[in-house]
């Protein structure tokens, strides 16, 4: 698992020197915060963070590396597959390490906005709950990731740059132990809204 996690970032912050022009290069952190305002059937409003580093090639390109924590609340009628009752809530969290290739668009008064896409590796832990008067044993599950973001870079000096965002990324799902051959499945779909500082070296 390391060794692919890895190679996702060398290649990354590798491939985009191909087809980058001259330009302002060079490496940056970030460290970003916001909500999960929306996401699929089950799963709630709830929070997320983020930090990571990326390198800028050219005067279009980026390529970012980041981990990521999500934790959701699944609630509802809607969650796990429709199997539980009005009254059930659950906790997940979820931890990602993905890789990102970002284009930046244009510039307006210091204004860039961006889209990017990436993938990388997810792990939902569901802790236990009850459900429909059962107790429930909450899973650990490992899953393939992937994000689409958009969102505007806003430079406010020479190193640092107010980064505003939003991503939809799709983890995977959390599961319960198997119960008597019964499993309960919910996905981990979210949509994010982040604020974030970029810092340039």
């Amino acid at each position: 698992m390391f060794r692919k996690i890895l190679s996702a970032v060398l290649f990354f912050c590798a491939a985009p020197a191909a087809f980058a022009g001259q330009g302002d290069d060079g490496f940056y952190t970030r460290a970003d915060a916001g909500y999960v305002y929306s996401t699929a059937g089950g799963v709630k409003e709830s929070y997320a963070a983020q930090t990571g580093f990326g390198r800028k090639y050219g005067d279009f390109l980026r390529a970012e590396f980041d981990l990521s924590f999500t934790r959701v609340r699944v609630r509802g009628a809607q969650a796990f597959e429709n199997a539980a009752a009005s009254g059930t809530r659950a906790h997940a969290r979820s931890f990602a390490a993905t890789g990102t290739l970002l284009a930046d668009l244009f510039s307006v008064k210091g204004a860039t906005p961006y889209i990017g896409v990436g993938g990388g590796v997810a792990r939902n832990a569901l802790e236990d709950f009850r459900l429909n008067g059962r107790n429930m044993a909450g899973d650990i599950r490992y899953h393939l990731a992937w994000q689409a973001v958009g969102g505007v870079g806003i430079e406010l000096s020479a190193n640092f740059t107010l980064d505003v965002s939003y991503s939809y990324m799709d983890a995977g799902n959390a599961k319960t132990k198997k119960d008597g051959g019964e499993r309960l499945r919910q996905d981990v779909k979210m949509r994010k809204v982040l604020l974030g500082l970029r810092y340039h070296f």
